[in-house]
């Protein structure tokens, strides 16, 4: 499945005839040089302090055919203002799946700064195949070599596109563009960025379409300048934006879908149409048909189980462990095409919808009733249904008509049967009475718990030794799991030693236990006696100088888990933020100290509650040094008004982590007394 940024673009039958026809004069992308020339030398550099290179003009010009067949002129001019930006223009690269679209550069032509223009023949293009891994669907680029380019020159282009940039089954395998025509046929939908990381002085989008369409569109995260009118009877749509600049970014923010400005059309009704066209293209298709085979397996997997949990379990572990991630190029659709669940069998392969398709599949060979489902894996959908997925799930529906989400995909080595590295995600449900689009709900941090308890003790020479115990589950769980699960067997037992290591590079580790981590069946447990020699830095006067290994949370170090290395800054927010999950964790230390030494330094009980939720109490009790410490991760998204709570939660516990303890040996009494 794909990302469908960009969406369908298009050009009304009219105006593809005009261009089949090469009647170029007539389009108003062919502009003169000279005028050209007049706007660039308009440009300076100095109005755009810090820029490498500013957008004149980004104009896409749009039609839609009754198919649903879009095409799409998209005319810019961009003029380099440092070397860096010159850089930039030199290649220019047109992204395209030619299975689902097609491209042609039109027109480039390179202004030098005093206004001649030079044209790049649009026949020196190159067709190359996109690097790929683990995914070979045979996309491809276009590239241009535009040529030296200087500051001061500036870069004009003009590109060609038909077709479509995601659907889940494409339709039509003719030799021309009728190929080309949306899965959803008759519908269109486009997803527009309006945001660049140079500036931008005018961008403009202008789709015509039939008016009984019924095209929906609507702004998001910002305002534009919109025409909706009747021309030549078509309805003619033109949203335009000027004067853009690079929108400012924040450390671990959400995804820029999310927050900058953007333009979503569509002539979907509303979800529940999307979702009912879903479940039918895939049962019209037979994706999940039954075979003797699925049926052997299925039957097999479940033997011996009699709760509907358990089965449902079982199948949904065994296809995330036994049907590998690789997408290869199997025909027309390759991309866009359920493969039926019998192939995915055969082959023990496929990407997110073959291993989502044959889990409902299996799950209808053991009498579960069971559906796919649609998600956008790191982007917000927005209510208006314009398609906005990259990644295929499974629903389980129980005998009660509640619906339960499935995810093979992202649960190898997890012990749940959906990520919560997906919570607060948006879903549609392709179910036979089609569904509203539904937010996946929080997880709580209680489920995603990591506790580390030491018990240890310090040698007046620095030494420090002790046993260390780990437990999690959830997705913390899977962190720890993950460590060992892509490392060989046979090295494990530096994994097992990292867990120390990650703090003292001198830490000796024996005496380890723990479960397998390929067994999903229980929660991981580890535990592990070690050796620092040196641990404490001993002064000259004896005393010792130290930090507790328990805050120091050697486990979070090994894994740079998000409460060691998610960015604190700065104070406030602009934009929400986002963590991986949810997520608890508990440090417990319970450190025997030298006999006749003396504790300065414990720092003050700490208790915060909010987004992030910190309870830490050091204290001294009958010469052992009890460290406890509580952090919680309430949620996955991160609002503005919430970050004050995580972060100060955040830093505190990392001020607790750097906070040393002096150790002072009690003096000798004078003599006599």
């Amino acid at each position: 499945m794909r990302n469908p940024r960009g969406g369908s673009r298009a050009f009304a039958p009219a105006l593809a005839a005009l261009l089949a026809a090469g009647a170029a004069a007539a389009e108003p992308w062919d502009v003169p040089a000279e005028t050209l020339a007049k706007k660039l030398a308009a440009v300076s550099a100095g109005a755009y302090p810090g820029a490498d290179l500013v957008m004149v003009f980004d104009r896409s010009d749009v039609a839609v055919e009754e198919s649903g067949l879009a095409r799409t002129v998209r005319h810019t001019l961009a003029k380099a203002l440092t070397p860096a930006g010159a850089r930039a223009l030199v290649v220019g690269q047109y992204d395209y799946d030619p299975l689902s679209a097609a491209i042609a550069v039109l027109r480039c032509r390179v202004f030098s700064a005093g206004g001649a223009a030079r044209t790049v023949d649009p026949a020196s293009a190159l067709d190359l195949p996109d690097p790929q891994s683990m995914i070979y669907w045979n996309s491809r680029h276009k590239l241009l070599p535009v040529g030296r380019i200087a500051p001061g020159e500036a870069v004009e282009v003009v590109t060609r596109r038909a077709g479509f940039t995601y659907a889940l089954l494409a339709g039509g395998s003719g030799g021309d563009e009728s190929r080309f025509v949306p899965p959803m046929r008759g519908h269109f939908y486009d997803i527009v960025p309006f945001w660049s990381r140079y500036p931008v002085i005018e961008q403009s989008y202008r789709v015509a379409i039939a008016p009984e369409k019924h095209l929906q569109y609507r702004i998001y995260n910002g305002s534009a300048e919109v025409s909706d009118s009747i021309e030549n009877d078509l309805r003619v749509v033109t949203v335009t934006m000027r004067d853009m600049k690079p929108p400012p970014s924040e450390p671990g923010m959400v995804a820029w879908s999310d927050v900058g400005p953007k333009l979503l059309l569509t002539t979907a009704r509303d979800w529940r149409a999307k979702s009912l066209w879903f479940h039918a293209v895939q049962e019209e298709a037979r994706c999940f048909e039954t075979t003797p085979e699925l049926a052997r397996v299925a039957g097999e997997i479940t033997a011996g189980l009699t709760r509907d949990e358990d089965k449902v379990a079982a199948l949904n572990h065994w296809v995330a462990e036994n049907i590998r991630y690789i997408g290869l190029h199997m025909g027309a659709g390759e991309g866009y095409t359920l493969h039926p669940a019998a192939m995915t069998l055969r082959d023990r392969g496929g990407v997110c919808k073959d291993k989502a398709g044959i889990l409902v599949a299996l799950l209808r060979a053991a009498g579960l009733e069971s559906y796919a489902a649609m998600t956008m894996a790191g982007e917000r959908i927005e209510r208006l249904a314009a398609d906005h997925f990259n990644h295929c799930v499974t629903v389980w529906r129980k005998p009660d008509a509640t619906t339960v989400l499935l995810d093979p995909t992202w649960i190898p080595g997890v012990r749940e049967m959906w990520s919560s590295r997906e919570q607060q995600q948006e879903v549609l449900m392709g179910l036979p009475e089609g569904a509203d689009l539904m937010t996946t709900p929080l997880s709580p941090p209680e489920n995603h718990p990591l506790r580390v308890t030491i018990d240890s003790a310090l040698r007046p020479d620095g030494t420090i030794e002790g046993r260390m115990r780990l437990a999690s589950d959830g997705q913390s769980d899977a962190a720890v799991r993950r460590a060992y699960r892509g490392r060989m067997r046979h090295e494990w037992p530096a994994v097992d030693r990292q867990w120390i290591a990650a703090l003292d590079a001198r830490a000796e580790v024996a005496d380890v236990e723990r479960i397998d981590p390929d067994d999903l069946d229980r929660p991981f447990t580890l535990a592990l006696s070690f050796r620092i020699p040196g641990y404490a830095r001993k002064l000259d006067d004896g005393a010792l100088l130290l930090v507790p290994l328990g805050p120091r949370h050697p486990v979070g170090v090994a894994l740079q888990s998000e409460e060691i290395s998610f960015p604190t800054g700065p104070a406030t927010r602009r934009f929400t933020a986002r963590i991986g999950c949810t997520r608890l964790v508990a440090l417990a230390e319970r450190m025997e100290l030298p006999k006749g030494f003396a504790v300065e330094g414990l720092p003050a009980a700490v208790a915060l509650d909010g987004n992030g939720a910190l309870d830490a109490k050091w204290s001294i009790a009958d010469g052992v040094l009890v460290v406890e410490e509580t952090l919680a991760m309430r949620s996955r998204r991160i609002e503005p008004d919430e970050w004050p709570g995580l972060r100060a939660a955040l830093e505190a516990f990392r001020k607790l982590a750097a906070t040393p303890i002096l150790l002072r040996p009690a003096r000798a009494g004078k003599e006599g007394v």
